[in-house]
């Protein structure tokens, strides 16, 4: 064998041997990332399990991917086919859910059923019968009694405006279950008794046991149905109801909807909005623009958060959509109805009027929030100046100075 050979060969092994190492290297390396994943996932899967120990039962059946939770097809009733009503209704529908609209408007109900869509809201532009599955319209008592009171699992949809929605409760109680799961979207404070709203229908319905959900945020109805992505929040002293709801409603690009289990803070943030909202439409009806409006969205969040505090809600949900968000949407929106009213009452309509074309949520609230107020000795001059301006016994050319001419203060305090 001559030299050549003898070289050519000693470097064929030594390129072998290193060639045994890098693989050998490379070979330990995966196996210790491999091992390291094993135990970093079983870490994970401890902490997991500590977890769920530590949550609510509501909140355990949230927790995983959506393809683990259970699928349920369920039966919804909506109570009212009002705009709202309608756009919750196209919302059910599109998850695949049964739904039934109830009216007592016998025209409605038949064009609903007939032609698919709300002649009165919404319109024939947005059909109620999205993805083949029909929103059945209902108007007769003997229909609702029949739902009310046989349909095991039902949930129960109040669309309908403030002030009526404990009256109705109140009337057809004996035909709600007391396992049925009621969904409130009012959005107001009851005048009558100057209740919160679900205070109001749990003494309507004379039980204090039955199950209530509240959903609320920034959500105009033909948005939603449109398909524009929305986002609420829906609330409960029993987080496992407010997951049902959201499990109900949730649309993967349309609607989504966050839990809480604070139902006080949520109430408060979708009622108390409503009287701001008619002071934005004050502002531009005496034609300020949009500095002298933000600078009251900000206070008036400011005193929105301190009643809210005050009466055993949590800060945190009127810094959510229930508070700053559905204050925002209706502040800044033409289409918001407070909003109209308040620059329609700057251009001198009476507010008589106005109550009888549209309801106002914001003019019954205003004199509930001073109460409130009252109560919890709260200085709120944005709230005491709508409530004056509604009550006329403030001009609106003295609002202005009795506002910007009160004492000088820091612009936070602590609560």
């Amino acid at each position: 064998m001559s030299s050549s050979d003898t070289s050519s060969s000693s470097s064929n092994h030594k390129s072998i041997a290193v060639t045994a190492t890098v693989v050998g290297l490379l070979t330990g390396i995966a196996l210790a990332t491999y091992g390291l994943r094993l135990r970093d996932r079983e870490r994970l899967r401890q902490a997991t399990s500590r977890i769920r120990k530590s949550l609510q039962p509501g909140q355990r059946y949230a927790l995983g991917p959506s393809f683990l939770r259970p699928k349920k097809r369920e039966t919804v009733l909506i109570i009212g086919a009002g705009a709202y009503g309608t756009a919750m209704a196209y919302t059910a529908a599109i998850n695949h859910h049964e739904v039934i609209l109830y009216m007592r408007d016998a025209a409605q109900c038949e064009c609903i059923n007939t032609k698919g869509y709300n002649p009165k809201y919404i319109g024939e532009d947005y059909p109620l019968a999205p993805e083949r599955n029909k929103v059945r319209g209902i108007c007769t008592p003997a229909e609702l009694q029949v739902l009310l009171t046989q349909q095991q699992d039902l949930i129960v949809i109040l669309a309908l405006p403030c002030q009526l929605t404990p009256k109705w409760c109140a009337s057809h109680k004996d035909w709600i279950r007391p396992d049925t799961l009621l969904v409130s979207t009012a959005k107001g404070l009851y005048m009558e008794t100057k209740q919160l709203i679900g205070h109001a229908i749990l003494d309507a319905l004379d039980r204090a046991e039955q199950p209530l959900c509240f959903l609320s945020g920034p959500g105009f109805a033909l948005d939603i149905v449109k398909g524009d992505p929305t986002t609420v929040v829906v609330a409960s002293d029993r987080l496992v109801q407010a997951v049902r709801i959201q499990k109900l409603m949730s649309h993967s690009q349309r609607f989504r909807v966050y839990t809480s289990h604070d139902p006080v803070g949520v109430q408060l943030g979708g009622a108390l909005k409503n009287p701001l909202a008619v002071g934005a439409g004050m502002i531009a009806g005496m034609g300020y623009g949009i500095n002298t409006l933000s600078a009251v969205i900000t206070r008036a969040s400011s005193e929105l958060c301190d009643l809210c505090v005050a009466m055993g809600g949590d800060p945190a949900t009127i810094h959510g959509l229930s508070g700053i968000g559905d204050l925002m949407l209706t502040c800044f929106s033409p289409k918001s109805r407070n909003q109209q009213c308040g620059q329609r009452l700057m251009k001198g309509e009476r507010i008589n009027d106005i109550l009888q074309e549209m309801t106002v949520e914001g003019v019954a609230t205003a004199q509930v929030a001073m109460a409130y107020a009252e109560m919890c000795g709260l200085d709120l001059p944005l709230f005491g100046m709508v409530h004056s301006l509604l009550n006329e016994t403030v001009k609106p050319s003295q609002a202005v100075e009795l506002l910007m001419g009160r004492p000088l203060k820091l612009e936070t305090t602590p609560h």
